[in-house]
C-alpha cells in the first residue's frame, strides 16, 4: 500500500541554487598534510548563464502523462479543475526565472501554466512556427502572479514513510530516476461551466518564454508575466500541448447520488402482476372470474409462494384438463383406435362428462415442457417434480412460453449461428451413415451365407481372409513346428504333417493346458483343415473309408476345443472367427481412422447402434435476461416501467422463472434444430445462461434428477441472488458508475474497503440492475452487508463540490464553488480566504503553499452506502 502525498515543488542539481538565470560557479579544496586534513576557502569562479524560458521552444509528448479530463471526453463532471501530469516532476519549475515564492519560500513561479477556454471564447490553436498559436482574451485566463499555488508534485510513498524528511528523500530519489510514482502537476483554476466544450492549453507563463514560441524579438524581462498586454484584451500564446473536452450537463456525482432514494419494491409496485385465467381455453366458454398472480425473473426479497388462483376449484378443474391434454399424444400411441372400432368415431369423454376434441386433434397438443430431455411423455404425478410444476403451473408456463417465443422471433439468426458451429459434424455423419450401411448389409450378407455353414466349412471359406485375422489359441498350437506346415495336396492328405499337427491339438485339447495364449496367424491353423474336419467327422460318426481311419481322439480333442459339436457356433475357435468378421466392429475400426474424434471411446461394437450419428448442439453465451427485459421488460420484472426516478429498489432473482424460461427456450429450440434437420437428439442445452457473468446459471438439463423442484439446479441452489435496481439521473450523467457489496464491520462501513462488485445489466441509459452473485437476503442480513455506490474516477481529481456555501464548513472536503465564491466561467482568486473548517484537525492553510492548495482542492471519489438490513426491512 502507498500514500499520496503533495510537495510544492521540486528542484534539482545546479536549478536549484541558481538565482534566476545566472548561477554562480566555485571550488572547494582539501588539503592533507601529516595525516591532517584542512578545508581551504572555496575559489569562485565564473558566473554560469542558465537556459531560460526564451530558448525553449517545446519539450516532448512523451512528458505529459495524463491529462484531466481525457482528450475526448464529452460528459466531464463541471465542478473539477483541468489539469495535466508531467513525468519530469521538477519540469515546471526547471527553467523558472527565480521570481521568489510570494510568501518569502524558496519555490520560484512555475514558467508554465495550464489555460482552458471555451470553445466559443478561442478557436483551436492554429498552425505555426516554431509552435501552434492560440489567441486567447485575456479576461478568461487566470492570474498570472497567482500561479505559483496550482502548480505541485505528487509523490506515492510507503505507507511506513511518516516524517518530512524521510519523504523528501525519497522524493529525491524518485526524482532522479523518473519513477513514476513522482510527477509534477499543474492545474487551471478556472471553474468549468456544464455543457460545454473545452480547450486546455500548455502554455509558456514569461513573456521570455512567448515571444521565443512566437518567433519575434523579445520585447520584456525574463521575469514578465506572458499576459496581460498593454492595451490589448487578448494574447497570442505558443502552445507546448493541447487537448479538447466536454463537460456533461449539470450535475456532479454527489449531488445526483444524494438525490437516490430507496423505495420497498412493493411500495413502487415492482414483482407482480395480476393475470386473467377465467377462460383459459379459448375454444370453450369461460369458467368463472379467476385470477392468479404473475411474477418475474425479479421479485421482491422473500415473496416465493405456492401459485393460488382467486378460484382454487378453477384452479383444480385446469390442472385436471390440462394433464389430460399434455398425456394425450402418449395415451393415444399406447391405446390406438382402429377405424371401425367401437367408439372410435365418438368424441372422448373426460372425468367431469364434458367432451373434448376427437383424437386426432388430440393428437397435437400443448408442448409438455422438458420431454425431449428426460424421455417422459407425459406429466409426472410427483407434485413437487420439476416436470410436474412447470407444466401445470399457469405462471411457469407463461415463462416457458415467453423462451418459446423468442425462438420462434430469432429462428434464423439463431439457426444461422448454429451451422457456424456444428463445423464438419455433418461430414462426419454421412461417413457414419454409410459405414453404418455397409454394417446392416454386411450383416444380412453373414446371416444368408455365412451362419448356414458348419465349422469345417466355416473354417474353408474363411481362408482366404486368414492372413488378416488374428486367433488366440493354446501356446503348445502356436509353435512353429506344429503349424509351418505346407498346403496339403488335392487328396486332401498329409498324413505326417497332419498328425504332428493333430499330436499338438489333441495334447491341448486333453490337458487343457492354457498356460498362456498367442496371437497366430489363421492361415497356419487351417492349412490342413479339410483332412482335419473330415478325419473328425468320421470320427464322430463311425463312417469311415479305409484310406483314412476314424479317430475319435481328434473329435474329442477338437471338440474340446470349440471347433466341433453343439456349441461350436457360440464359443471356442467358431464363436472367435464369426467375432472377427462381425461387420460393426470392422466399420468402427474403418470409420474411427477416417473420424478421428474422442467420442469412439463412449461406443462399442456391441451398442445398438455404434455407428449412429454424432449428436450435438450449439452454444449460446448471450444472457438470455438482456433479450428478455429488452422484449418484454414487463414480463421480466413486473411493474418496472412504473419505477419512479432516483429510485433504489431492492429485488432478488426468481430461480423458477429462470428455470421455466430456459426449459421452454432449450425445448423449442431442439424442436427447431430437429426440423432443420441438425444432427441432434434434442436432449441438449443450447441456452444455459441467463444472467450476465462468466458461469453458466444451469447444467444440462438432460441431467437434472425429475424427482427435484424446478429452480433447485440453477448454480444458485435454488436461493434467489440480490439485485440492486436503480434508476435515476446519476446513471445517465455517470454511466461508468460501480456499486460494490461491503461487508459491514461493527454497523457500519470498513474505513477501507475493496468489495465485491455488482454486475451491472442495463435496461436504458438511466435503469441498471445490479447482480449479486452469491449472496442472498439471508446472508445480507446475518453478515451485515452495505451496498455503495462508487464515483467513477478516471485518476487524481482536484476541485470543488457544487452548490452554494455550506451550514457548516466542517472539513475542506465539504468546501463548495458557492464558498469560494467564483461564478461559471471564471477562475479562483486566493483573496479573500473561505473557511477555515471547524472540524478538520491539522488542516491545510489557504493559500499557504501549493502542497496545502493541493490537499484542499483534491476530490476523493464520492460514495453512497445502503444497509442491506435497512432495504431489507429490519
Amino acid at each position: 500500500m502507498s500514500t499520496r502525498w503533495f510537495f510544492s515543488s521540486a528542484r534539482l542539481g545546479a536549478a536549484a541554487s541558481a538565482q534566476g538565470q545566472a548561477l554562480a560557479t566555485s571550488v572547494r579544496f582539501t588539503r592533507d598534510i601529516d595525516g591532517r586534513r584542512e578545508q581551504l576557502p572555496p575559489v569562485q569562479g565564473p558566473t554560469l548563464s542558465l537556459v531560460g524560458p526564451g530558448d525553449v521552444f517545446g519539450f516532448e509528448r512523451t512528458m505529459v502523462l495524463r491529462e484531466e479530463p481525457p482528450p475526448g471526453t464529452v460528459d466531464a463532471a463541471e465542478n473539477v479543475l483541468a489539469g495535466v501530469e508531467l513525468a519530469h516532476a521538477d519540469l515546471p519549475w526547471l527553467l523558472s526565472p527565480g521570481t521568489a515564492f510570494p510568501s518569502g519560500g524558496p519555490t520560484p513561479q512555475p514558467w508554465l501554466a495550464l489555460i482552458v477556454l471555451a470553445e466559443d471564447e478561442a478557436a483551436p490553436p492554429r498552425d505555426a512556427r516554431p509552435l501552434p498559436v492560440l489567441t486567447a482574451p485575456v479576461a478568461a485566463l487566470p492570474p498570472p502572479a497567482e500561479r505559483w499555488a496550482w502548480a505541485h508534485v505528487e509523490a506515492r510513498l510507503p505507507d511506513n514513510v511518516t516524517d518530512d524528511i524521510g519523504a523528501r528523500t525519497l522524493v529525491e530519489q524518485g526524482l532522479r530516476a523518473h519513477s513514476a510514482d513522482v510527477v509534477a502537476r499543474l492545474l487551471c483554476p478556472r471553474r468549468l461551466a456544464p455543457d460545454r466544450g473545452w480547450i486546455a492549453a500548455l502554455v509558456p507563463a514569461t513573456a521570455a518564454g512567448r515571444d521565443a514560441g512566437l518567433n519575434v524579438t523579445p520585447g520584456g524581462a525574463a521575469t514578465e508575466d506572458a499576459w496581460p498586454i498593454a492595451g490589448r484584451d487578448t494574447v497570442d500564446l505558443p502552445v507546448y500541448h493541447w487537448w479538447r473536452f466536454r463537460t456533461g450537463k449539470a450535475g456532479t456525482f454527489e449531488e445526483l447520488a444524494r438525490r437516490l432514494r430507496f423505495r420497498p419494491a412493493a411500495e413502487a409496485g415492482l414483482g407482480s402482476r395480476t393475470i386473467d385465467v377465467g377462460r383459459p381455453w379459448p375454444a370453450e366458454p369461460a369458467t368463472g372470474p379467476a385470477t392468479v398472480p404473475m411474477d418475474g425473473a425479479l421479485r421482491p426479497p422473500g415473496t416465493a409462494v405456492p401459485e393460488t388462483w382467486s378460484d382454487p376449484v378453477a384452479q383444480d378443474r385446469f390442472r385436471t384438463l390440462l394433464t389430460q391434454r399434455l398425456d394425450a399424444p402418449a395415451r393415444r400411441r399406447e391405446e390406438p383406435v382402429t377405424p371401425g372400432e367401437e367408439g372410435a368415431d365418438q368424441p372422448a369423454e373426460e372425468g367431469d362428462g364434458q367432451p373434448v376434441e376427437d383424437r386426432d386433434t388430440v393428437a397435437v397438443a400443448p408442448p409438455l415442457y422438458g420431454s425431449h430431455h428426460t424421455g417422459r411423455q407425459t406429466v409426472p404425478d410427483e407434485p413437487d417434480s420439476w416436470m410436474n410444476t412447470l407444466n401445470l403451473e399457469v405462471r411457469r408456463r407463461v415463462a416457458a412460453a415467453l423462451g418459446t417465443r423468442y425462438v420462434q422471433l430469432e429462428q434464423e439468426f439463431l439457426m444461422a449461428r448454429a451451422w457456424e458451429q456444428v463445423g464438419e459434424i455433418r461430414q462426419a455423419n454421412r461417413l457414419l451413415a454409410t459405414g453404418e450401411l455397409a454394417a446392416v448389409a454386411a450383416e444380412r450378407a453373414q446371416r444368408k451365407h455365412l451362419d448356414p455353414l458348419g465349422v469345417a466349412d466355416l473354417v474353408t471359406v474363411m481362408a482366404p481372409v486368414s492372413g488378416r485375422m488374428a486367433l488366440s489359441v493354446p501356446a503348445s498350437v502356436a509353435s512353429e513346428t506344429t503349424l509351418a506346415a505346407p498346403d496339403p495336396d488335392e487328396s486332401g492328405t498329409a498324413p505326417e504333417v497332419i498328425g504332428t499337427t493333430l499330436a499338438g491339438l489333441l495334447a491341448s485339447a486333453k490337458d487343457k493346458v492354457l498356460a498362456g495364449t498367442a496371437s497366430t496367424s489363421f492361415v497356419r491353423l487351417t492349412r490342413s483343415n479339410g483332412a482335419l474336419a473330415r478325419r473328425a467327422r468320421r470320427g464322430a460318426s463311425g463312417d469311415t473309408p479305409d484310406d483314412q481311419p476314424a479317430d475319435p481322439v481328434l473329435a474329442r480333442g477338437l471338440r474340446d476345443l470349440g471347433v466341433m459339436g453343439d456349441d461350436a457356433p457360440e464359443n471356442g475357435l467358431p464363436g472367435e472367427l464369426r467375432a472377427g468378421l462381425a461387420a460393426a466392429r470392422l466399420q468402427m475400426l474403418r470409420m474411427a481412422d477416417r473420424i478421428p474424434a474422442d467420442f469412439w471411446a463412449e461406443r462399442a461394437p456391441t451398442d445398438a447402434r455404434p455407428l449412429r450419428p454424432i449428436m450435438a448442439h450449439p452454444k449460446f453465451t448471450v444472457p438470455i435476461a438482456e433479450e428478455l427485459l429488452a422484449r418484454w421488460p414487463e414480463w421480466a420484472l413486473p411493474g418496472i416501467s412504473a419505477l419512479p426516478p432516483d429510485s433504489v429498489t431492492l429485488l432478488e432473482t426468481n430461480p423458477e422463472f429462470v428455470a421455466a424460461l430456459l426449459v421452454g427456450l432449450n425445448h423449442e429450440f431442439n424442436r427447431e434444430l430437429l426440423w432443420r434437420e441438425f444432427p441432434t437428439d434434442q436432449r441438449g442445452t443450447p441456452f444455459a445462461r441467463f444472467w450476465p457473468g462468466d458461469d453458466e446459471d444451469v447444467e444440462e438439463i438432460a441431467l437434472w434428477p425429475p424427482d427435484t423442484p424446478l429452480g433447485s439446479r440453477l448454480r444458485t441452489g435454488g436461493q434467489g441472488n440480490l439485485v440492486l435496481l436503480v434508476r435515476g439521473d446519476l446513471l445517465r450523467r455517470f454511466p461508468g458508475t460501480a456499486l460494490l457489496a461491503v461487508r459491514g464491520v461493527d454497523g457500519k462501513l470498513p474505513l477501507t474497503f475493496d468489495g465485491v462488485p455488482a454486475t451491472p445489466l442495463a435496461l436504458d441509459e438511466s435503469t441498471v440492475l445490479y447482480l449479486f452473485a452469491g449472496l442472498d437476503a439471508a446472508r445480507a442480513r446475518a453478515e451485515d452487508w452495505f451496498f455503495v455506490f462508487r464515483e467513477p474516477m478516471r485518476g487524481t481529481q482536484f476541485g470543488f463540490d457544487s452548490g452554494g456555501p455550506p451550514e457548516e464548513l466542517k472539513t475542506w472536503a465539504d468546501l463548495t464553488w458557492g464558498a469560494v465564491g467564483v461564478p461559471e466561467a471564471a477562475c479562483v482568486r486566493l483573496d479573500p480566504a473561505p473557511g477555515p473548517p471547524t472540524r478538520q484537525p491539522d488542516p491545510p492553510l489557504w493559500g499557504h503553499d501549493p502542497a496545502d492548495m493541493a490537499r484542499i482542492a483534491f476530490q476523493q471519489p464520492f460514495q453512497l452506502a445502503f444497509r442491506a438490513t435497512t432495504l431489507l426491512g429490519g
